[in-house]
C-alpha cells in the first residue's frame, strides 16, 4: 500500500511540474475598475457580473472596501459588467473588451434610485493599459483575415505596428518564421507563443511551429516592452498567437487565397539580373473552412437518446486548410555547351586531372 501511494505521489509531482511551465505565461486578460456613487464615494459590497457576449459565460465579484473589483484569467472577448448594489439603480456597461496580456480597466458610476431600474452604458472600446509600464499592441482577429499576410502567417502583421522593423539578412541570422526587430534588439530575441505555450524553436530560434490558418486565430498579442517577469526568456518582444474557440451561436466561414503571378511584374533588370527569358509562373492557392458553436452532448433515456444543451458550457472549433503550390514552366532556358565547347573543356581538364 505503500508503495502504490508514493508512486501516485511521484506521478502527481510529475504531473505538476509538466504543467508549472505551461501555466507561467498567460494568453488570457485582467479586467478591473472601480465602483462609485455620485459623490465619487466608493461602493462597497456592490455585485459585479461579468459575462461573454458570444459565449454566456459569467463570473461574479464583489467590491472592496475601497470600491475595487477585479477578475483575473479573462478569455480574449466581448463582454458585459452588470453591477448591482442596495439603494442604486442597476448598471450594465456594454462592449466591455478584454485582450490577452493586457489589464483592462471600466470604472463604474452607479445613480441613486430603485435597484429595479436599470441604467445601460457603451463603453469605449478603446483599451489603455493603465495598471503597468507594459507596451501592449493586439492584432485582431477582423485585421488577420482581412489584410494580406504573406504566407497566412498573422504574425507578419507585427510590420504594421510601431517600433517593429525589418533588420536584414546581416543582423543576426536567420531565424525560423517571422524575422522582425523590436527595442534594437535581434530577431533571435523574440519569444514566441501559441496560447501561452512555448513555440520557440530551440536550434536557429523563432518559430518552430508555423501559424498559417487564416481562420484559425483570434489575436495576436505583442508585448514590446516593461513586461512582467513571467514572460521572462528574452529581451526582446512576446509574440503570442491565441487561437479561436466556439461560441453559443453556430458560425463558420469558406475561403480561398488566391496568390498569382499574373499580379506580380518583373523590371528588365530583375529578369537580366535572375538571367530569366520569361517571367515566372506560379500560381498558390490557399484554401479551407471553419465551423464553430456549441456541444450538444447526446443522453440515453427511457425515452430514446436526447442532446443535453451545452450552451453557456462547452463549445468547439474545428478548421481545415489545404496549401497547393502549382509552379509553372522552366524559368529560364538550359544553357548547354556545344561540342567545341566540350572539346575545349576537355582540352583544360585532361582525364585524370585533377
Amino acid at each position: 500500500m505503500w508503495k502504490v501511494k508514493s508512486i501516485l505521489t511521484i506521478v502527481a509531482l510529475l504531473l505538476f511540474a509538466l504543467v508549472l511551465p505551461a501555466l507561467a505565461q498567460t494568453s488570457k486578460g485582467t479586467i478591473v475598475g472601480t465602483i462609485l456613487d455620485q459623490n465619487g464615494a466608493a461602493v462597497t459590497g456592490a455585485t459585479v457580473k461579468l459575462s461573454n457576449v458570444e459565449t454566456g459565460v459569467s463570473r461574479e465579484t464583489t467590491t472592496s472596501g475601497e470600491g475595487t473589483y477585479r477578475f483575473e484569467a479573462v478569455d480574449p472577448g466581448n463582454y458585459k459588467i452588470d453591477v448591482s448594489a442596495g439603494g442604486f439603480r442597476g448598471t450594465t456597461i456594454q462592449n466591455v473588451k478584454s485582450a490577452g496580456a493586457q489589464t483592462s480597466n471600466y470604472p463604474i458610476s452607479l445613480e441613486v434610485g430603485n435597484p429595479s431600474e436599470m441604467v445601460q452604458v457603451t463603453s469605449d472600446t478603446v483599451i489603455l493599459q493603465t495598471q503597468d509600464g507594459a507596451r501592449v499592441d493586439t492584432i485582431d482577429k477582423r485585421q488577420i483575415t482581412d489584410l494580406p499576410v504573406a504566407g497566412l502567417n498573422p504574425v507578419n502583421l507585427v510590420f504594421t505596428l510601431p517600433g517593429v522593423v525589418n533588420p536584414g539578412p546581416l543582423a543576426g541570422g536567420f531565424v525560423q518564421g517571422t524575422e522582425f526587430s523590436i527595442n534594437g534588439l535581434r530577431a533571435r530575441a523574440n519569444n514566441q507563443l501559441i496560447d501561452g505555450l512555448d513555440n520557440n524553436d530551440n536550434s536557429i530560434a523563432g518559430q518552430f511551429y508555423q501559424p498559417v490558418l487564416r481562420d484559425g486565430y483570434n489575436e495576436v498579442t505583442v508585448l514590446g516592452s516593461d513586461y512582467s517577469a513571467e514572460y521572462g526568456r528574452a529581451g526582446g518582444a512576446v509574440v503570442n498567437v491565441i487561437t479561436r474557440s466556439g461560441t453559443n451561436d453556430f458560425h463558420g466561414s469558406v475561403y480561398d487565397v488566391i496568390s498569382t503571378s499574373a499580379l506580380s511584374a518583373l523590371s528588365p533588370f530583375e529578369k537580366a539580373g535572375l538571367s530569366l527569358t520569361k517571367k515566372p509562373v506560379t500560381i498558390e492557392n490557399d484554401y479551407g473552412f471553419s465551423i464553430g458553436g456549441p456541444l450538444n452532448f447526446p443522453r440515453f433515456g427511457e425515452g430514446g437518446p436526447r442532446f443535453y444543451n451545452a450552451r453557456n458550457k462547452v463549445f468547439f472549433f474545428f478548421t481545415f486548410q489545404n496549401s497547393p503550390f502549382r509552379p509553372g514552366a522552366a524559368l529560364s532556358s538550359p544553357v548547354v555547351p556545344t561540342a567545341a565547347g566540350f572539346a575545349t573543356l576537355r582540352s583544360l581538364f585532361p582525364g585524370g586531372a585533377s
